[in-house]
């Protein structure tokens, strides 16, 4: 049986140092977890794009693919991934699809995975605030509750919710071809999302495409305070030095 890290065609290609870090999380954790080569893409686009018959053809090749290789467990990084690999590969392929799925903060939030890590903020306190992407919190799992318990976890770190937070949290905009068709209404979304960011020091998200949005709004309105991705965070503050420094 084979454990295998889903890092996700965006994070791949867009977030290489990103992807390091989640793999340094992931195998402190366990280190039977693995990365295999020519992983395919799991299909989040095709959904968007094509019709039911062709998503329903290239599930079933990923997972004949999950099958050559005896995929057993997996833990991904991005929030679409997990999206989709835990809703349209159950819907279309039944009890064929047997791999049990998590993303990284589900297995992060795991009470013997949060001893293990046993994190501590080194430096003064820090407050941070965090974003729930929609892929996370209206998933069929819904991974809410997770990245709080983690991040109330870490000593000398303080979370401050935003105004629209949980199920209510505002979408970036990225998502679903939004940016693609209605670049302005992506971008207002996106400052909606920074203008609650008032309490925290920086805004933390699990999403890659919500980073993708909110880190090209953060620049272009030349917002101050920094977006993080979540395991570039917790990397940092496992080597005890500076999270909110690049």
């Amino acid at each position: 049986m084979t454990k295998l890290i889903f890092l996700g065609c965006l994070s791949k290609t867009k977030y290489q140092e990103t992807c390091k870090n989640a793999i340094k999380i992931i195998k402190t954790l366990d280190s039977e977890f693995e990365i295999l080569e020519d992983v395919p893409c799991c299909g989040a686009l095709a959904y968007h794009i094509g019709s039911d018959s062709e998503l329903k053809t290239h599930v079933e090749y990923v997972n004949d693919w999950f099958k050559s290789k005896n995929i057993s467990n997996i833990v991904t990084i991005c929030a679409g991934c997990y999206n989709y690999l835990t809703k349209y590969y159950p819907q279309f392929l039944g009890e064929d699809f047997k791999i049990e799925v998590k993303h990284l903060i589900q297995f992060m939030a795991q009470k013997e995975n949060l001893a293990k890590l046993n994190l501590k903020n080194l430096g003064k306190p820090l407050k941070v605030s965090y974003h729930d992407a929609c892929h996370l919190r209206n998933a069929e799992l819904p991974v809410i509750e997770e990245p709080r318990i983690i991040l109330e976890s870490i000593e000398n770190v303080e979370l401050k919710e935003l105004d629209n937070n949980k199920k209510n949290s505002i979408c970036c905009g990225a998502g679903g071809g939004v940016y693609s068709v209605f670049k302005e209404n992506s971008d207002h979304n996106s400052k909606l999302i920074f203008d609650q960011l008032k309490r925290g020091k920086a805004l933390l998200t699990a999403c890659p495409f919500c980073y993708t949005a909110l880190y090209r709004v953060r620049n272009d309105n030349q917002i101050k305070k920094p977006v993080i991705k979540f395991e570039d965070f917790i990397v940092k503050i496992m080597e005890g030095v500076d999270p909110l420094v690049d």
